[in-house]
């Protein structure tokens, strides 16, 4: 990349269109030194004279956690180890940095343009090598214009006040025409995150009437599932999906609908049609296993899995459980051989973290036992057991791989006790219900698998319907009191969390401050988002537990 001496450093322009460079502080992220050093030179001769330089995205990490940065210009090609995309995806999946951050992505690589296209997490703006200084300052002057004009709006969402960052866009519509597109879409991602699709229904329909984006046309059918309309969102994504194929999120929205409708085969179609587009974005591909599995299409939910480890290696997306996954299809298939093999593929991953090694203790048991090593299987269940009495913990299909194992070896009761806990804090998934009772019926113990299921879900599920109808009839004590009870029950079930979350702040409404429930509200609301992150639920809670906090004059501090 050539740099041109003559850019003029800093701009001259006053007002609203005054950009101080520098008073930026950049960061370059580039593996080539030569490279890194002409990227650094051109943001110098903008006047940004303030600027890191990290070789690779574990150098970046680090210094994001340092230090925050207005700018980061990043290549897409970091050599081994993650590459620019999955940095991308780490800082903004970890909330290392904010909406006003401006990351741009440099590549050489013509087919990225395919990749940004279909992310999930997209940068700011992306340039192809080679290029100008004078192209990356106008594209740069460009974004953080953009970016000041919304940072009303981004400082009320950082600091959770959703409402006030949807008057901060009316503000913008009425102020900045330039930007009431953007505004727009904006305030239609904050009306869906604060459960009013009505209201997102009506604007998306709006930027509709302007013009037909197919990013509002993909608001719209998010806004009418979310009211269960899903015959029309259905023929709106449609319609979009013949209009822009490109755009990947139509067919996971389109998967979602059909789960809705409980068309697993559907939905594992639409998702086929998505990943065929897009098939490096790790958690596409985690659902299409799941779902595949789920159908019983071993071949794909194997093919789905093994992508997930080859193409998110780096990925902040992949977790211990996608090992248990493969394996578990490996096993499923009768492939002993492949699924021994990629344990030992992964060791070195697997025994980085209590998790892992659990993973690893379970799938390790499962593979003896389909051995025949039943002394070997039998060490394997053990340190299983003993890492769950330490505290970790695994998802619910990883315990019932663990609970299938316990029977192989006659362990019945612990077996049982495995198996209730899934059931409890799943009680409303019949997918889950569903492996379990197989788990039971391979093992010839289906009686026992009727009765330990229809007690661990029967207790969890009369507690959440009397609570939830004893709020509703504004007996909130008693309801909290229920709840409670059924978390306590369920500690990992969210959708009894975020009900008791609910009726707490409903009785705290009425009945004024409690701090320790408010403790204890916050605590299941985390909980409840780290199971179920993205829920529809989750916003509009934290919204009426920040609002509970003023009222009563608690101040928090603002998340960075």
């Amino acid at each position: 990349m050539s740099v041109d001496p003559g850019v003029n450093p800093v701009s001259a322009r006053t007002g609203d269109t005054f950009i101080d460079y520098s008073a930026l502080r950049a960061l370059v992220v580039e593996d080539y030194p030569g490279m890194r050093n002409a990227l650094r030179l051109s943001l110098t001769n903008l006047g940004i004279t303030r600027v890191q330089l990290a070789a690779n995205a574990a150098e970046a990490l680090f210094q994001v956690k340092q230090k925050p940065y207005d700018f980061i210009l990043c290549d897409f090609n970091l050599g081994d180890g993650r590459d620019g995309q999955q940095l991308l995806e780490e800082l903004r999946h970890s909330h290392l940095i904010s909406l006003g951050t401006v990351f741009m992505m440099v590549t050489a690589e013509s087919y990225y343009e395919k990749v940004v296209a279909t992310a999930e997490l997209a940068p700011d703006d992306y340039m192809i090598k080679p290029f100008s200084p004078e192209v990356l300052r106008r594209r740069l002057e460009s974004i953080l214009l953009r970016k000041r004009a919304f940072s009303d709006v981004y400082r009320h969402f950082h600091a959770q006040e959703l409402s006030a960052a949807i008057a901060a866009c009316d503000t913008l519509i009425q102020d900045k025409p330039k930007y009431v597109v953007d505004a727009l879409r904006f305030k239609g991602e904050l009306l869906v995150t604060l459960g009013r699709p009505e209201e997102a229904e009506a604007l998306y329909q709006q930027v509709i009437a302007m013009r037909a984006i197919p990013w509002a046309r993909l608001g719209l059918a998010r806004a009418l599932h979310l009211q269960a309309k899903d015959e029309a969102a259905e023929a709106v994504l449609r319609d979009v999906m013949e209009q822009a194929p490109e755009m990947v999120a139509a067919y996971d929205l389109l998967t979602d609908v059909c789960l809705a409708r409980q068309d697993t085969k559907a939905a594992q179609e639409a998702l086929e049609q998505g990943v065929a587009i897009s098939a490096r974005t790790v958690r596409r591909q985690q659902k299409l296993g799941e779902i595949a599995h789920t159908n019983g299409d071993l071949e794909t939910a194997r093919s789905a899995f093994a992508n997930v480890l080859e193409k998110g290696l780096h990925s902040v997306f992949v977790t211990p459980s996608d090992f248990g996954n493969l394996c578990r299809v490996q096993l499923e298939q009768g492939d002993v051989q492949g699924a021994a093999a990629t344990l030992k593929k992964n060791k070195a991953t697997l025994q980085a973290s209590p998790e892992g090694q659990l993973v690893m203790a379970v799938t390790q048991g499962m593979v003896q036992i389909r051995s025949g090593n039943l002394k070997d299987a039998t060490k394997a269940v053990e340190d299983a057991m003993a890492l769950r009495a330490g505290g970790t913990r695994g998802d619910a299909g990883l315990l019932l791989d663990m609970a299938g194992a316990c029977m192989a070896g006659g362990r019945h009761d612990e077996a049982d006790g495995i198996v209730a806990e899934v059931a409890r804090n799943a009680h409303d998934s019949e997918a889950l219900l569903a492996r379990a009772r197989k788990l039971y019926d391979d093992a010839g113990r289906s009686e026992a698998g009727t009765a330990v299921l229809a007690m661990a879900t029967a207790d969890v599920r009369k507690l959440n319907n009397e609570g939830v109808v004893l709020a509703h009839r504004g007996d909130f004590r008693t309801a909290v009191d229920k709840l409670l009870t059924a978390c306590a029950e369920a500690p990992h079930n969210p959708r009894i969390m975020m009900n008791a979350v609910w009726v707490m702040l409903k009785f705290i409404d009425q009945a004024g401050m409690d701090e320790q429930m408010i403790v204890i509200a916050r605590r299941h609301l985390d909980e409840a988002e780290r199971q179920a992150p993205g829920h529809a639920r989750i916003a509009g809670l934290r919204l009426h537990l920040k609002n509970v906090e003023s009222k009563f004059g608690i101040q928090r501090k603002a998340p960075a």
